[in-house]
This record gives structure tokens, sequence and C-alpha cells, in this order.
């Protein structure tokens, strides 16, 4: 077992308490939060505040060896099947792949990331792929595959942690009826999708279905969550609230191709969880400091007000209640992933609300202790 005792962000709300001891057990569970005196290895400063986890609600994390190969392009000519990154998918060798998803998850571990919930390429090959990667870094990998030509639904299920569907207009209406008996038969697995991301998807969904996608998405329940929701109508976030799917946002990944800032607020109050992801890592690279504060900024400048207690729980504990695993909380029963970080850093020093300065003005450099699983990954201590 191993103690860390110091204040803390407790529980689904982030509730800021001084001085308590989280206990975690052989297995990198959280056995009890105290108010226990006895002495730890793992004693923090009064400066430092421990937080969960964070958890990138949404990543592709193979294209990291495309970063910036598709600036100024428009969506469809970055990711669709005929643009830059499926192309260069398709031409590269194994060793190439795995040593994108290397730096990816090297970025995600860097930047304060225990978990990450990501769309894998390529069928059962790229769920195998990310698989073997993960068994030698100290993160959780959440993989919702995709169908392809060679793997069925049914054999992409079995082997994930749920399905990550392209869009909409990569399943047929037999598709959708099979996914929500796999859903049945499969409770706890994930099953999500892309909706919502652009004008010409839209476009393109009225065209061929006379309906937006998120309308038809809303009105099938086997979905757990969509991705984006960028261009989502009022009425439409109503139907997913109705309908219990949640939503994760891309709002850097939107920005970048030249898309509005997403409807976070009204997602927030049609009383959805809302989610932060990074998305592609050819995009942006995988920083929750850097998401949180544009997020925050972005929204003040799009009229949205949002806290930075909610941008906060918005990469911890809500993707964790998504992704239906026990983290993203600290909490008993949780799992041991946590972060602690020094609040008289150079960066937080004077800052008075511990949420604003985590949110707005941290970076990596100001976590102090790392922990995956109750195992430690990172450690500055005090000379």
């Amino acid at each position: 077992m191993v103690t860390v005792r110091g204040n803390a962000l407790i529980g689904s709300d982030l509730t800021f308490v001084q001085d308590v001891s989280i206990h975690i057990d052989g297995e990198g569970t959280i056995i009890n939060i105290s108010k226990e005196r006895k002495p730890t290895k793992y004693f923090l400063p009064s400066s430092y505040v421990i937080i969960p986890g964070f958890i990138n609600g949404h990543t592709h994390v193979g294209d990291a060896f495309l970063k910036d190969q598709t600036y100024g392009l428009n969506l469809e000519d970055a990711v669709s099947q005929n643009g830059v990154k499926h192309t260069k998918f398709r031409t590269s060798s194994k060793e190439e792949k795995i040593e994108s998803i290397k730096n990816s998850l090297d970025l995600l571990i860097q930047n304060g990331y225990t978990s990450f919930i990501d769309f894998r390429e390529e069928g059962i090959e790229g769920i195998e792929l990310l698989k073997d990667e993960l068994k030698r870094y100290s993160i959780r990998g959440i993989i919702l595959g995709r169908q392809t030509d060679e793997d069925t639904l049914e054999e992409i299920i079995e082997v994930s942690d749920g399905l990550g569907i392209r869009d909409i207009f990569s399943v047929t209406q037999d598709d959708l009826k099979l996914i929500a008996k796999l859903k049945e038969n499969n409770p706890s697995k994930l099953v999500a999708i892309h909706a919502s991301e652009s004008e010409e998807i839209i476009a393109e969904s009225n065209s061929k279905y006379g309906k937006r996608d998120l309308e038809i998405i809303g009105n099938c329940n086997s979905f757990d969550y969509i991705v984006h929701a960028t261009y989502s109508k009022e009425e439409e976030l109503k139907l997913l609230s109705k309908n219990k799917i949640n939503v994760i946002c891309c709002p850097i990944s939107s920005m970048y191709n030249g898309l509005k800032f997403p409807p976070l607020e009204l997602i927030s109050k049609s009383k959805i969880m809302l989610g932060l992801g990074t998305d592609n890592v050819l995009f942006c690279n995988p920083d929750p400091f850097r998401l949180m504060a544009f997020t925050l900024y972005i929204a003040k400048s799009n009229k949205q007000n949002l806290s930075p207690k909610e941008v906060l729980k918005s990469v911890t504990v809500n993707p964790g209640l998504i992704s239906k695993k026990k983290i993203g909380q600290l909490e008993v029963g949780f799992s041991g992933d946590l972060l602690a970080l020094d609040l008289e850093s150079n960066n937080l020093k004077f800052s008075k609300d511990v949420y604003s300065a985590i949110t707005m003005r941290a970076d990596q450099s100001d976590i102090r202790l790392q922990m995956y699983k109750g195992k430690v990954i990172k450690w500055k201590n005090l000379k």
C-alpha cells in the first residue's frame, strides 16, 4: 500500500480539502481517504494540491508522424479516407506506425494524462498495435475500434473497449441494428461516433438522409457519446440529453480546421455530461493545460459562460464517468491515478483560486508528483 498526504481535490465535485491521506492498495485502487496523520514518504508540502490524473476524452494517437502536415487544408483533405492522414497510413510500415504511437504516448504521459480514449484506425491490426505498445507504458488506453473490409463489428468489439465509428456515412441501417444488438449484449463496452463536426458533414447528411446526422444518432439509444457536436442545435442537444448520450468536444482541433468553437455552455445547460479531448495528434499535441486554457479563453470571447472548475471536470471527472471506468476522481474504489501540482511555482504563485490556477496558468513543469495505479511515474522530491 502507498499513502499520499496533502491538500487535494476530492470526489466528483473536486472539493478542495486540506491535509488528507489517500491510501492506495497494491492493486492500484484507492481504499481510504482520511484525516490520518501518519508519516508517509509522500507527505506533500502545503503549497501542493493533489488532483485526479487527466483523462483525454478523444484522441487518434496513431497520426503523430503527420504533425502540422495538414495545416491550411480543409477537414476533408486532411482526414477523409482519401486525405493526407489515411493515405499515409496505407503507405507506412509497421515500424513507422509504432514510432508514431510511441511519440503520442510519451507526450500524453509527459503532460499529466493517466488515461485516454482513442478512436483506433485500421481495424483489429490497429487495435493490437496500440495494445502491444501500451504494455510498456504507464497510462490507460481505452481503445474504441473501427470496422474495416477485413474485420466485422462483432470481431472489433470483442477485442477492444468498444466501437469508435467514423461518422454516420460509414454505417448502414443494418450496421446500426447490429450495433444496438452488440451494445445490448455488451453493456460495459463504449459506442461512440463523430457527429456534427462541420457544416459540410451536416449538408451531406441532409442530402443523403433528409436529416442532420445528430438527429439520426440522437434517436439511436446504442450510442454512449458523440464526439464534436460543433454545429449542434438546441433541439438536438435536448434529444441527446433525453437519450443519455454524452458529448466530448475538441475545441483546439475545431479551430485548427477553421471550424467554429463548439457550444460548450449550451451542451452543459442541456444536462449533458461534457468531456474534452485533443483529437488528432497531427493537429495539436495532447496537452491538457493548453486545452483547458484555450477552452476558457475562447469560450469567453464567444460569450459562453464556463467556470474553471467545470473545465477541470471535463478533463478528469466527466470523461471518467463517460468511459464507465473507475477513473477521474480521488474517491474510494477509484484507480489511484493522480497528480500533485505546486501552487507556489512561478506559474501559479499569488493565484487566489486553485481552479483558475490549474486551468489557466499551470503547465507540465508544475507537476511534482504523478502516479498511475498508485505507482510513481514522476516525483520531483524536495532536496
